[in-house]
C-alpha cells in the first residue's frame, strides 16, 4: 500500500501540473489578444494618420500627401509600407516610397474594403500585420472657396488604403510571453511536489509520534496523553484509541476473572469427586458405602456437564459462533411453556407467580434464543426470590415489537451490584455456596440478546424489587 505522503504529493502534483497548464494556457490566450490588440490600435491609429493626408486633385490625380523626409518608417530599410488602390482594386494607384524602389506590389487582402477595418497577418518579404479600407480622401485645397468650386467640377474619389506594419516586435513580446509561460507550467509542478514532499512529511510528524507512543504501550492500562497534546486531526484517533485500550482493559479483566471463576467453580466439585472416588477404593467390601460414593461422583458428574455446557454456550454466544434461525415466533406460547415449567419449582419454594401477557404476541425472531432467554430469567427470579414471596412476569406489545420484564425481591442487592449482574460466575455473598447456581445465567441472557439485537436493562427499586428488562429495538 503507498503511504499517504507519496499519494498526496503526487495527486497534488498532477492535480497543480493540469491546473497550471491551464492557467498558462488561458494567461497566454488572454495576454496574447491583449498585445494584438494594442498593436492593432496602433495600427489603425497610423491608417488614420495616413487616410487624413490622402489627396485628390482637380485633373483627379491622387497621392497621400506625406513628408517622407519626415516619415522615414514608410522609406526604404523602414517598418511601414502602405499602398492604395482605386474603388474597385483593379488599379494601384499610390504606394510607399521602399515599394516603388524596390518596383513591386502587395496582393490584393483576401478580402474585399468595407467601411470597417479589416485586419489580417501579412508574409510578404517579413511577417506583418495589415489593415485594409475603403475610405473617402480629401481635396488638396486649403481655402473652403477653393473646395467648392472644385467640387462643383470633379467629385471626390473613393479609395482603398493598405497600411502594413513589421510585426517583428509583437512577435517578439508573444515568444518572451510563450517562453515565460511554459517556463512557469514546467517550474510550478516541480516546485510544488517538493514543498508539498517537505510539508505533508513535515505535517505527518505528530502521526509518527503516535506510532512511536503506540508502540511503546506494554499493557492495557497504559493511556495515550490527553487531546490537548495532539493537532486537532489526531485527537479523534488519540481518544478512539484510548477507548479501544479501555475496552481491551475491561475485556482482559473479564478473561482473568472468568479464568479465575472458572478454576474455582471446577475445584469444588473435582475435590468432591476425588473424594468421592477414593472412598470408593477403600469401601471395595462395603457395598452400601461403595454405592454412596457412586451416586456422589454421578451428582458430581452432572454437576460439573452442567457447568461446562453453560460455558460452552455463553462461549459461542460470544464468538459469535451462533447462527440465526429466523421465524415467525408465538412469544406467549413460550412464556407459557417456561411458566409450567418452574411451577414445581416455585411450588418448592412457596413463590407466588403472577404473570400479565396478551393473548397472542408475534415476532419475527430465533425461536431456540428467545427460549433461552426467558427460561433462565424466569429461573433466576424463582430461584434467588426469598422464600414466600411474589415473582411478577409480564410481557407486553409496543411499537418496535415486544417487552419482557421479570420482577423479584432482591434484598441482598445493592445499586453497585447491578452492573455485575451480567459478569459470569458473579454471585453475591451465599449464594456463592450454592450448589448448581454458577452466575452463568444472566451472561447467557446478555450474549443472547445481542445475537437477537436485543436491548437489556435493570433496574432496583427503593424497596429491593430487581426488574431485568428485555426490549425489542
Amino acid at each position: 500500500m503507498k503511504s499517504i505522503r507519496v499519494t498526496t504529493t503526487w495527486l497534488t502534483f498532477s492535480g497543480v501540473s493540469l491546473a497550471g497548464l491551464a492557467l498558462c494556457s488561458a494567461s497566454y490566450i488572454v495576454s496574447r489578444e491583449i498585445l494584438i490588440d494594442n498593436f492593432d490600435r496602433d495600427l489603425l491609429l497610423e491608417f488614420q494618420n495616413l487616410a487624413s493626408v490622402a489627396r485628390v486633385w482637380p485633373n483627379n490625380d491622387f497621392y497621400v500627401d506625406i513628408d517622407f523626409d519626415v516619415a522615414t518608417q514608410y522609406n526604404s530599410g523602414g517598418t511601414r509600407i502602405f499602398q492604395v488602390w482605386n474603388e474597385n482594386g483593379s488599379e494601384v494607384i499610390d504606394q510607399s516610397p521602399m515599394l516603388e524602389d524596390e518596383n513591386r506590389r502587395l496582393a490584393y487582402p483576401p478580402r474585399p474594403a468595407t467601411n470597417k477595418p479589416y485586419f489580417y497577418n501579412l508574409v510578404d518579404h517579413y511577417p506583418a500585420r495589415a489593415i485594409f479600407q475603403m475610405i473617402d480622401t480629401q481635396w488638396g485645397w486649403a481655402g473652403k472657396q477653393q473646395e467648392r468650386e472644385a467640387t462643383k467640377k470633379s467629385k471626390s474619389m473613393v479609395v482603398q488604403l493598405l497600411v502594413v506594419r513589421e510585426r517583428t516586435s509583437l512577435d517578439h513580446s508573444l515568444n518572451l510571453l510563450l517562453n515565460w509561460m511554459l517556463n512557469i507550467a514546467a517550474i510550478l509542478p516541480v516546485l510544488t511536489f517538493f514543498i508539498v514532499y517537505f510539508t505533508i512529511g513535515k505535517g505527518m510528524q505528530p502521526l509518527r509520534d503516535l506510532t512511536t507512543k503506540v508502540s511503546a504501550i506494554r499493557c492495557s492500562e497504559e493511556k495515550l496523553p490527553t487531546s490537548d497534546h495532539w493537532p486537532t486531526e489526531i485527537s479523534p484517533v488519540t481518544d478512539t484509541l484510548n477507548a479501544l485500550l479501555k475496552r481491551l482493559d475491561l475485556t482482559l479483566q473479564r478473561e482473568r476473572r472468568f479464568t479465575a471463576d472458572a478454576a474455582h467453580e471446577l475445584r469444588s466439585p473435582l475435590a468432591e469427586l476425588r473424594t468421592a472416588t477414593d472412598i470408593a477404593l477403600r469401601a471395595s467390601d462395603n457395598k452400601e458405602r461403595l454405592l454412596i460414593a457412586v451416586r456422589q461422583a454421578n451428582e458430581l458428574s452432572h454437576s460439573m456437564a452442567n457447568l461446562v455446557n453453560s460455558m460452552l454456550l455463553l462461549a459461542r454466544f460470544e464468538s459469535g459462533m451462533s447462527t440465526l434461525d429466523i421465524s415467525t415466533v408465538n412469544l406467549v406460547e413460550i412464556l407459557e411453556a417456561q411458566y409450567q415449567r418452574i411451577q414445581s419449582l416455585a411450588k418448592k419454594r412457596q413463590i407466588t407467580l403472577i404473570t400479565e401477557a396478551p393473548t397472542v404476541l408475534t415476532t419475527a425472531s430465533d425461536k431456540g434464543l428467545l427460549e433461552i432467554i426467558i427460561s433462565v430469567l424466569l429461573t433466576n427470579a424463582a430461584e434467588y426470590a426469598p422464600l414466600n414471596s411474589i415473582v411478577k412476569i409480564i410481557l407486553l406489545t409496543t411499537d418496535n415489537g415486544f417487552t419482557l420484564i421479570t420482577e423479584n425481591l432482591a434484598p441482598d442487592l445493592a445499586e453497585d451490584d447491578l452492573d455485575k449482574l451480567f459478569h459470569p460466575f458473579w454471585r453475591k455473598g451465599k449464594s456463592r455456596g450454592e450448589k448448581d447456581h454458577y452466575g452463568l445465567g444472566l451472561s447467557i441472557v446478555q450474549e443472547a440478546a445481542n445475537c437477537l439485537k436485543l436491548a437489556v436493562n435493570t433496574d432496583l427499586s427503593e424497596d429491593k424489587r430487581l426488574h431485568i428488562c428485555v426490549t425489542s429495538n
